[in-house]
C-alpha cells in the first residue's frame, strides 16, 4: 500500500484535460470535483454557507436585479430592480413599501453601470439618459434623469451652416432713458443717465464721485437672474475708474437686500474689457444692483461703468427660436430631428465667447426653440462656430458610468462608441471648458485604435482604465508634476486583450476582469519590469468553468476573498483569491436553481452575497432573493446555517413551523437543535417526527458539498501506475468543527465517518469532530485510486487535510 499525503487544496477543481498532469506544480494543490466546498486562503476545504430567505421578486415570471446601496454608517440596502421599477431591502426584509418607477426594462438591468457618492448612485446605460439614486430617508427614495450643464459636445462644425438665435438671454431692454423701454435704473448719486449702463453700448457712466455707490435695475416683474457681464469704461486704461471689490443684491420691495454674489480684487481693467461672473440664485426678483465699495481709480473719485449685461436663469426663459440657414452639418444633414429636444448646443457668440442653448422643441429641420445658459449673447447675430450637443436621444447616451481624479467619467454613445468624457472636478453634472483652459474643466478623450471596440467599463485607479471589446487602455496625466486636465492629458495602451461587459473586479493594486467571449479570467496588475501594467490569465488551469460563459460577478472581500461568478447556465462559480499567497482556489457552486444575479454588500459581521435564484416550486417558476450565509466557523452546533433558501425559528420549543409556501412540496431538511430531519413542505408547513421540538429550527433545501481527488501517480515496481487498476483502502482525514462527512467512492457507496462514539452524551448531537479522523475504506479497483469526500444537511464541515493508502493492481 502507498500513501499519499494531500495537505492544501488551494487550487481548487483542475480542468478536467489537466487530471494527469502530475508533473505540474500545482497538481498536488488541486481536485478533480470541487462543488459546493469553498477553497480557503490557508489551504483547507470548508463546506460553504447556505442562502437565507428574503422575498420573491414582485414578478418572477421576468425576473430582477440587485444593485447595492452603501450609504454607511450601518445603512446598508440592496436594491432590487425589475421591469421599470426599484424595491429597497436590508438583511432583514424589505423596507416599508419602498416602489419607484424607473426608466429601464428587463432586458436593460444586466448591462447598467453604475457608481455611488455618499447618498447618490450614478446610473448609466438602458438606452436612457444617466440617471441619479438618491435616499432621501430610510423609506424615501427617487431617481431622476440627470440635468447637465455646458455639454459634452461633439466637434466644431466645418459645414457652411450658420445659426441666427431670435433673443439673447438678456432680460433687460436696450435702455434708452432711465425708464424706458421698461423697468427703472437708479444709481446711488442719482444720475438721469444712468441707464447708458443698460444701453448695450460702449461707453462711460460716472455713478459716484468717492468710492462707493450703486447702480440698480427694477424690472416690471420678477425674474432669476444668475449671472453676469462687466463692461469697463471705453477710457479705463487712463484713470482705471472702474470698480474693484462689489456685491450684486437683490431685492423684491427695494429695501430688504440679499446678497447673491460677492467679488473682490478685479483691478487693471483694460478699456472695453469685458468679465464674466456667475453665481447660483434659483429665486426670482424684481431688484438687481451692483454695489460697489472700492472703485474711482487711484484717487478714489469718479467711479464709472462701461456696461452691465445680466442673465436670466435658463430654465427662467421664455424660449426662442433658433434658426439654421440649412440642414448641412446637422445630424448628417438631415436636420433638426424631434429626438434632439433636450440637445445640448454650443454657440460662439460675436464677442468670441462661447455659450450654451439647450433645445426646448422643434419647429423644423432648421428651426427649433431654445433657452440659453450661461451668459447673455451680445447681439443676435449669426454664427457658423457651433457645436451640437453629444448625448441626445438621437446620437445615443453614454452606456459607461465610472470615477477618475474626483470627476464623474461617461463613455460610448451609440454616435461616439470610442469616447471618454470627464465632468469638471468634484462637480459632476459640469462637462464645460474655459475661454482660457483651467485644469479643473471637463476632459474628453477618444479612444486611439484600428478598430471600433466598443467601451466596455471604466475603473478609476491613478489612471482611469478603459476595457473595450479588443483591449485595455488608460487614460492619465502627460506631464506627471502638473495637474491632470485638459491640456495635461494623454492616453495609453496596457494590453490586447479585450473584456467582456461584467463589470471588473479590484482587489488591492489588481483588476481581474473577463475576456470578451467571458469564457476566461485575467489578472492585470503593474509590472517593474514592463514598467507597464501586464494582462495574464488566471483561470486556464481551470477553464472548464468557464466555458457556459461568465455574466456576472461581485467580491466577497471578507472573510475568505472569494470572487463569486455566475454563467449562462445560472451555475455560480467561486474563486478565492490573495495573489500575495498563491491562492487561485476555483470552485463550482449549485444553488438549487439557476442563478440570475449576484450582488456583494457589506454585511455585519462579513461581507454579504445577495442573489437572485429561479426555483421551480410545485411545477411553477419562482424567482427568490437570497443571501449567501457565513460557513460555520465556531459557536453552537445549532446556530450552524447550511441549507439553502432556508428560513430560521428561534423561540421556545416548537415542533411544526409554518410560512413556508415559498418552499411548498418540496424535500427539505430540517435542523433542529443541532440535528437533521428530512420533510416535505405541505401547506406551508413541516413538522419534526414524533412530536419532537426544538427551540432552533433550520428549514431549507439540502445542499450536498463534494469533493474529489485527483489521481495522484504512483510507481509501481515495473513502472508508473498511470492506467492500472488502483483502490483506496485506508483514509485519514485531517478535519476541524466537523459534523458530517462521509468518504468513499462516488460509483459505489461513501461510509460515515463522523458518528455517535463512546462517551458521547446521549440524545444530543454528535459532537464537532476535530482531529484526524482515521477509517478503512471499501472501494473498487476500477475507481482508480481517487477519494470521494461529500457532506450534506445542516451540520458543518471543514477539511484541512487527507492521507489515503492505495493499492495498485500488479
Amino acid at each position: 500500500m502507498s500513501y499519499s499525503l494531500q495537505a492544501t487544496f488551494s487550487r481548487g477543481e483542475l480542468d478536467p484535460e489537466l487530471v494527469y498532469r502530475s508533473d505540474l506544480e500545482l497538481f498536488r494543490s488541486s481536485l478533480a470535483t470541487c462543488e459546493n466546498f469553498i477553497t480557503l486562503k490557508r489551504g483547507g476545504l470548508r463546506r460553504r454557507g447556505g442562502t437565507k430567505f428574503i422575498a420573491e421578486l414582485k414578478d418572477s415570471t421576468v425576473g430582477g436585479w440587485l444593485i447595492p446601496f452603501e450609504f454607511g454608517n450601518g445603512q446598508y440596502y440592496m436594491l432590487e430592480f425589475g421591469n421599470g421599477y426599484f424595491r429597497v431591502y436590508t438583511n432583514a426584509g424589505r423596507v416599508g413599501t419602498v416602489e419607484v418607477s424607473t426608466p429601464y426594462g428587463i432586458a436593460d438591468l444586466p448591462g447598467l453601470k453604475f457608481v455611488q457618492s455618499t447618498d447618490t448612485l450614478f446610473i448609466a446605460g438602458g438606452g436612457v439618459a444617466p440617471h441619479a439614486l438618491k435616499r432621501l430617508g430610510e423609506t424615501s427614495w427617487t431617481i431622476e434623469r440627470m440635468s447637465f450643464k455646458d455639454g459634452p459636445f461633439l466637434d466644431v462644425n466645418i459645414s457652411p451652416t450658420n445659426l441666427k438665435p431670435s433673443s439673447t438671454g438678456n432680460p433687460v431692454p436696450d435702455m434708452t432713458s432711465n425708464s424706458a423701454p421698461s423697468g427703472t435704473v437708479s444709481a446711488s448719486n442719482g444720475s438721469s443717465t444712468a441707464w447708458q449702463v443698460f444701453s448695450r453700448s460702449e461707453g462711460k457712466s460716472v455713478l459716484g464721485a468717492g468710492a462707493t455707490g450703486w447702480v440698480q435695475y427694477q424690472f416690471p416683474s420678477s425674474v432669476v437672474i444668475d449671472a453676469y457681464m462687466l463692461q469697463a469704461p471705453n477710457d479705463n486704461s487712463q484713470n482705471d475708474d472702474m470698480p474693484w471689490q462689489w456685491n450684486i443684491e437683490a431685492s423684491n420691495n427695494g429695501s430688504d437686500w440679499t446678497i447673491l454674489d460677492t467679488q473682490d480684487g478685479q483691478d487693471t481693467w483694460a478699456s472695453n474689457e469685458w468679465r464674466q461672473f456667475a453665481f447660483h440664485n434659483e429665486t426670482a426678483f424684481s431688484y438687481y444692483r451692483l454695489s460697489f465699495t472700492q472703485g474711482g481709480g487711484p484717487n478714489s473719485d469718479n467711479s464709472a461703468i462701461g456696461q452691465i449685461v445680466f442673465h436670466q436663469a435658463g430654465e427662467d426663459q421664455s424660449p426662442f427660436n433658433l434658426t439654421a440657414s440649412s440642414a448641412a452639418g446637422i445630424n448628417s444633414g438631415s436636420g433638426f430631428k424631434v429626438s434632439d429636444v433636450g440637445r445640448h448646443i454650443r454657440f460662439r457668440g460675436s464677442d468670441g465667447f462661447w455659450r450654451w442653448f439647450k433645445i426646448t422643441s422643434r419647429s423644423s429641420a432648421t428651426v427649433v426653440k431654445v433657452q440659453v445658459f450661461g451668459q447673455s449673447l451680445p447681439d443676435t447675430k449669426a454664427q457658423s462656430i457651433w457645436r451640437l450637443g453629444a448625448w441626445s436621444d438621437t446620437t445615443g447616451w453614454p452606456e459607461t458610468v465610472g470615477w477618475h481624479k474626483n470627476r464623474l467619467a461617461f463613455a460610448g454613445t451609440v454616435e461616439e462608441p470610442q469616447k471618454i468624457w470627464e465632468s469638471q472636478t468634484e462637480d459632476f453634472t459640469n462637462f464645460s471648458v474655459s475661454h482660457v483652459l483651467e485644469a479643473s474643466d471637463a476632459v474628453s478623450v477618444g479612444v486611439l485604435s484600428g478598430q471600433v471596440n466598443r467601451i466596455q467599463w471604466l475603473v478609476d485607479d491613478n489612471d482611469l482604465i478603459i476595457g473595450t471589446s479588443r483591449a485595455v487602455r488608460a487614460v492619465g496625466k502627460a506631464t506627471e508634476q502638473d495637474p491632470y486636465g485638459p491640456e495635461n492629458v494623454e492616453q495609453n495602451p496596457e494590453t490586447n486583450f479585450g473584456a467582456n461587459g461584467v463589470s471588473p473586479i479590484k482587489v488591492g493594486s489588481v483588476l481581474l476582469y473577463f475576456g470578451p467571449y467571458g469564457t476566461d479570467m485575467r489578472e492585470m496588475g503593474y509590472d517593474f519590469s514592463a514598467d507597464g501594467r501586464v494582462s495574464q490569465a488566471v483561470s486556464e488551469v481551470q477553464s472548464h468553468l468557464f466555458l457556459p460563459g461568465i455574466v456576472g460577478a461581485c467580491y466577497q472581500q471578507y472573510p475568505d476573498s472569494i470572487i463569486w461568478q455566475w454563467d449562462r447556465n445560472g451555475r455560480g462559480v467561486g474563486f478565492t483569491y490573495e495573489r500575495e499567497q498563491q491562492v487561485y482556489g476555483m470552485q463550482r457552486h449549485d444553488f438549487g436553481g439557476v442563478v440570475e444575479c449576484m450582488a456583494d454588500l457589506t454585511g455585519v459581521q462579513s461581507d454579504e452575497v445577495w442573489m437572485t435564484v429561479n426555483r421551480t416550486i410545485n411545477g411553477v417558476t419562482r424567482r427568490y432573493i437570497e443571501i449567501m450565509q457565513r460557513p460555520f466557523r465556531g459557536g453552537q452546533i445549532e446556530d450552524a446555517w447550511h441549507l439553502d433558501c432556508a428560513s430560521r425559528y428561534e423561540g421556545v420549543p416548537a415542533n411544526t413551523i409554518a410560512g413556508l409556501d415559498y418552499l411548498e412540496g418540496r424535500d427539505v431538511i430540517m435542523f433542529a437543535d443541532g440535528s437533521d430531519y428530512p420533510a416535505t413542505v405541505t401547506g406551508g408547513e413541516v413538522s419534526l417526527p414524533n412530536g419532537r421540538t426544538a427551540e432552533k429550527i433550520l428549514v431549507g433545501l439540502d445542499v450536498k458539498a463534494r469533493a474529489k481527488t485527483l489521481p495522484f501517480p504512483i510507481n509501481a515496481q515495473d513502472g508508473a501506475a498511470l492506467g492500472r487498476k488502483m483502490k483506496v483502502d485506508d483514509c485519514k482525514v485531517a478535519v476541524i468543527e466537523t459534523g458530517t462527512l462521509r468518504a468513499g467512492s462516488d460509483a459505489t457507496y461513501l461510509d460515515e465517518l463522523i458518528y455517535y462514539g463512546a462517551g458521547d452524551p446521549a440524545g444530543e448531537p454528535a459532537p464537532l469532530r476535530t482531529g484526524v479522523i482515521d477509517r478503512s475504506l471499501e472501494t473498487r479497483w476500477e475507481d482508480g485510486g481517487q477519494l470521494t469526500l461529500e457532506a450534506s444537511g445542516g451540520k458543518p464541515c471543514t477539511i484541512l487535510a487527507l492521507n489515503f493508502g492505495r493499492d495498485v493492481e500488479p
